[in-house]
């Protein structure tokens, strides 16, 4: 453990709140981070900050559950940001299946539409996964995550030319893979 952390943890002992704030700064973009690749596909963006400010108020609450002889700090710090975001997810979920109930309408038509959107999300997610690693994490960000080019670039750190050209060739590869199979499944 770095030396300048077991201060931290000692000064959070004696709840000091700048040393909370220090390990805030060191550990922020990762915590929210895990929380939104969990989180971000059901939650909004509130429901992301939301959890990231419960993980640091345990840590506050719950320094003294802490052992260092069980395994580094911030895994500690990333494995309550995990459960949080779980939990949280969790009770995101429910609330999204009663509004899709709610919202479903049992004609023949809309059945069918909804079993032929499906059907495309499906062909469309196999489409992505078939895209490089960079490709496919550049487009996953930017469609399914909806984060802007400029935090893409950022987080990727990556240029807006470089990102403009995957997300480019992203879809030029998924548009040709979608039209050959459809070509397949109506010709062939």
């Amino acid at each position: 453990m770095e030396p300048d952390i077991s201060k931290l943890i000692l000064l959070i002992k004696k709840k000091k709140p700048s040393a909370l704030e220090k390990i805030m700064n060191l550990y922020m973009n990762s915590v929210y981070g895990i929380a939104k690749s969990i989180i971000g596909t059901i939650g909004s963006e509130e429901d992301i900050e939301e959890c990231v400010q419960d993980v640091f108020i345990d840590v506050w609450d719950n320094i003294d559950k802490y052992d260092a002889e069980r395994g580094a700090f911030k895994t500690w710090i990333f494995i309550l940001c995990k459960y949080k975001a779980l939990n949280k997810k969790k009770s995101i979920e429910p609330t999204l299946q009663t509004v899709a109930i709610n919202e479903t309408h049992f004609s023949s038509d809309s059945l069918e539409k909804s079993l032929l959107s499906k059907e495309a999300k499906s062909e469309i997610i196999d489409a992505i996964k078939s895209l490089g690693k960079i490709d496919r994490e550049v487009f996953v960000r930017r469609f399914l995550l909806e984060e802007s080019i400029n935090e893409i670039c950022e987080f990727m750190n990556l240029s807006r030319q470089a990102v403009d050209n995957r997300l480019w060739r992203g879809k030029k590869l998924i548009r040709a893979i979608l039209n050959s199979k459809e070509r397949g499944h109506f010709y062939g």
